[in-house]
Parts: structure tokens; C-alpha cells; sequence
């Protein structure tokens, strides 16, 4: 079978279809939002989105790992000097959080406690613990996945909080993050 991912028109209604859903997730709960809600607001039909998705779950993923993707190329473009390294990984964990607080309801609905979006937070775990393992190799799996799975817990926790002088900055919980995670994967 041919790969469709590289057909323009694929990745159009994909792209279409994943903003759909962010165009939702800014007035609706997960739950709410239907694959016929998600096809109206996309322009696409039911076939077509059947084409590309199982689930509207599995669109929230493929949007999740879009932005990680386009976070990393604005990254590097941005600094091609310093696109690899503990310096590019801070840089990386500061915009995804600036970008999670710009549109924190949107977030609190997609990777928040209590959502119906669960394959979106496994995503993002399995995303962390991927890029954890790339700067600690020897590290077992299951101490990777707790570490991915407790990072994300602490900025869910951060996106339900209430505005004011105890909420961190974006660079603020960065480095916290990054200081209880090298402590967790030390050997």
C-alpha cells in the first residue's frame, strides 16, 4: 500500500481536521464534541475523516504531536547553531508551556484531569518519555514512563490553577521541571 501521508491533499484534510478540533475545544468539553460536529466545523465529510481517524481522540493526538513537531522547527529555525542539546530541550519545554497557557482552557480540555481525551495524554507521555530516553539512554522504560507520566501530571496540575503570584511562569515551571527530572532519571 502506497504512503498517503506524503499526498498533499492527506495532509490537508488531516491539518483541517485536527484545527476543527481546536476550533472546538475553545467553547466545548471533549465530550462533547461528536465526529459529525468535527467534520461540519472541518468541511470534511464522515468518509473522509474515517479516512484518516479512528476517533476524535486519535485527532486530538495527531494535533498534540503537530504542535511538539512545529515547536521544534520554529526552535531550530530560530537558532540552528543550537538545535540538539540541554539548551534546545529548555527552549522546547518553555514554548510548549507558553503555548499551553495562551490557550489553557483549550489545553485543560485536551490533556487536563478528568478528559475525555486519554489517548492525547498517553500521547504526550509517550512523547516525553521518548525524549527523555534520547538524553538519559540508560535509563530503564519504567522509570521513564513515571517520570514522562509525573512531568505531565505537574503541568496539568499548572494548567488548572488560578492565575496569581503563586502560578509559575512558563521558564519558571520549565526549570522546575527540568531539575525534578534530572533527578528522577540520575543513576
Amino acid at each position: 500500500m502506497p504512503d498517503t501521508r506524503t499526498d498533499v491533499r492527506v495532509e490537508r484534510s488531516r491539518t483541517q481536521l485536527a484545527e476543527a478540533l481546536r476550533t472546538l475545544l475553545r467553547t466545548r468539553d471533549a465530550r462533547d464534541i461528536s465526529v459529525s460536529a468535527l467534520c461540519a466545523q472541518a468541511g470534511v465529510s464522515r468518509p473522509t475523516f474515517y479516512q484518516h481517524f479512528a476517533s476524535v481522540d486519535e485527532v486530538a493526538v495527531a494535533g498534540i504531536q503537530e504542535r511538539f513537531v512545529r515547536l521544534g522547527a520554529q526552535l531550530s529555525a530560530a537558532d540552528a547553531t543550537a538545535c540538539d542539546g540541554p539548551e534546545a530541550s529548555r527552549r522546547l519545554l518553555v514554548g510548549f508551556l507558553e503555548e499551553l497557557d495562551s490557550e489553557r482552557a483549550t489545553w485543560q480540555r485536551t490533556i487536563g484531569s478528568g478528559t475525555a481525551f486519554s489517548a492525547s495524554r498517553d500521547a504526550v507521555e509517550t512523547w516525553l518519555a521518548d525524549r527523555m530516553a534520547g538524553r538519559h539512554p540508560g535509563a530503564e522504560p519504567a522509570v521513564l514512563r513515571y517520570a514522562a507520566a509525573g512531568f505531565l501530571g505537574v503541568v496539568r496540575a499548572w494548567l488548572l490553577q488560578a492565575d496569581g503570584p503563586d502560578r509559575p511562569s512558563a521558564a519558571g515551571l520549565a526549570a522546575s521541571l527540568a531539575e525534578i527530572t534530572a533527578r528522577v532519571l540520575q543513576p
